[in-house]
């Protein structure tokens, strides 16, 4: 970076440079003609004094002792004047000329000023330094932040000179967050929303650092920042996590599962955060199951329609090994709002699967709660559940749901417009 910014002042000084070296060859050559043109009228004026004294001779005004005399007087009177001293272009020359020993000084200590605080020299360190904990440590982001002492120095002490910088807080945060200070990753994302308040992003991270904070309760400021995360992305699977933990807390068990059931669908179905939403889904239900009595709570599942779904792609269709394909079945003539779902990686196709009142959204809304309904099965290329301009789907004609087990076979070959 320093041989880059020595070469692009040298570069810079060739600007400078320039206007005076143009400056002083045109007054070198102003200089020359004026001399030139100084030489030629001498050189004018002496014959013409030649020519008169021939003339003088001629007529007898003087004698040849008097013309050689002025003669010669003329020819010292040309030499005198040649061999005067002739215009220096130094001398108009010099009233601007000092200014440049001054330019090339002064130049270089406020480009290094100027780049010292303006700069991305700083910027381009942390870079190279996340660039190589990345490389160490590629599986575990949380380990790379924790071990390494002198990026996070000096990510602290870049952010009071950029505060601004978003990514700088996050990292930040996540740091913290490896070393189980919630305390510190609070305050770090709280920084980052002051940047930009409506990320939803930062919103939910900042409401599930700030629940840590109080002792994993939902006091007054964890509520509001819950809602007001849930406000800017109802979709997020943080949000919809602590929604859930809420409602559970607050002994509304169907609600928790719905939230849980949501943010289930936009995680993989192998990841921690996925399994640990099921744990808490299967608590739920066992709650549920305890309260209500396991006979009258246990015979909808054990006797619910099961749906046996064999799902591929069309020879059309590209092939996005790391997209997500949603699965779901809706009634037929009615809600879009599925009665089951599941998600499941494009690298997993073809495969088949099973849809229950297991894998109901929302508890009260399950398969066996219709008689008649649709399979939906969509490539989404956003990674989004909610359907989007491009995505590639099929959707199987209406079918009546018996209580015995279903086969149904779907091809993902349609794009949406």
């Amino acid at each position: 970076m320093i041989f880059w910014s020595l070469g692009l002042l040298l570069f810079a000084m060739l600007f400078i440079l320039q206007p005076f070296l143009l400056r002083a060859k045109s007054q070198t050559d102003l200089s020359f003609e004026r001399n030139k043109a100084a030489e030629r009228q001498n050189i004018d004026l002496f014959e013409e004094q030649k020519l008169l004294f021939e003339n003088q001779l001629n007529s007898g005004e003087l004698d040849q002792s008097e013309y050689n005399q002025l003669y010669v007087g003329a020819q010292k009177l040309l030499l005198a004047n040649t061999d005067a001293a002739p215009i220096s272009p130094n001398e108009s020359f010099a009233g601007g000329f000092w200014l440049l020993p001054c330019l090339i000084i002064v130049l270089p200590i406020i480009t290094v000023a100027t780049y010292t605080h303006l700069g991305a020299e700083k910027d381009q360190v942390i870079a190279e330094l996340l660039e190589q904990q990345s490389a160490l440590y590629s599986d575990n982001q949380l380990y790379q932040l924790s071990d390494n002492d002198r990026l996070i120095k000096a990510l602290k002490k870049r952010v009071k000179k950029r505060p601004n910088n978003i990514y700088y807080w996050t990292i930040l945060a996540q740091s913290a967050i490896s070393q189980n200070d919630m305390v510190s990753a609070n305050n770090y994302f709280l920084a980052a929303l002051e940047v930009d308040p409506q990320d939803s992003f930062l919103l939910a991270q900042y409401a599930e650092s700030l629940f840590l904070v109080d002792d994993s309760k939902f006091t007054s400021r964890v509520v509001f920042a819950v809602d007001r995360a849930f406000t800017a992305d109802p979709t997020n699977h943080t949000v919809l996590g602590l929604k859930g933990i809420e409602a559970f807390g607050l002994g509304d068990t169907n609600l928790a599962i719905t939230f849980w059931k949501r943010a289930q669908l936009n995680l993989d179905n192998k990841s921690p955060v996925y399994k640990g939403l099921q744990v808490g889904i299967d608590q739920a239900r066992l709650l549920m199951r305890s309260v209500e009595g396991v006979a009258k709570n246990d015979a909808p599942y054990q006797n619910s329609s099961q749906i046996e779904v064999n799902i591929s792609l069309g020879k059309s269709v590209p092939f996005f090994k790391d997209k997500f394909v949603f699965v779901a079945a809706i009634q037929a003539n009615g809600s879009a709002m599925p009665l089951a779902a599941k998600k499941i990686k494009v690298s997993q196709l073809p495969i088949t699967l099973t849809l229950s009142d297991m894998d109901a959204l929302i508890p009260g809304h399950e398969l066996s709660t219709s008689k008649e309904i649709k399979l939906v099965a969509r490539l989404s290329l956003s990674g989004s559940a909610t359907p989007l301009p491009g995505d590639w789907e099929v959707v199987s004609e209406p079918f009546k749901l018996k209580t015995e087990n279903l086969k149904q076979v779907l091809i993902i070959s349609q794009k949406r417009p």
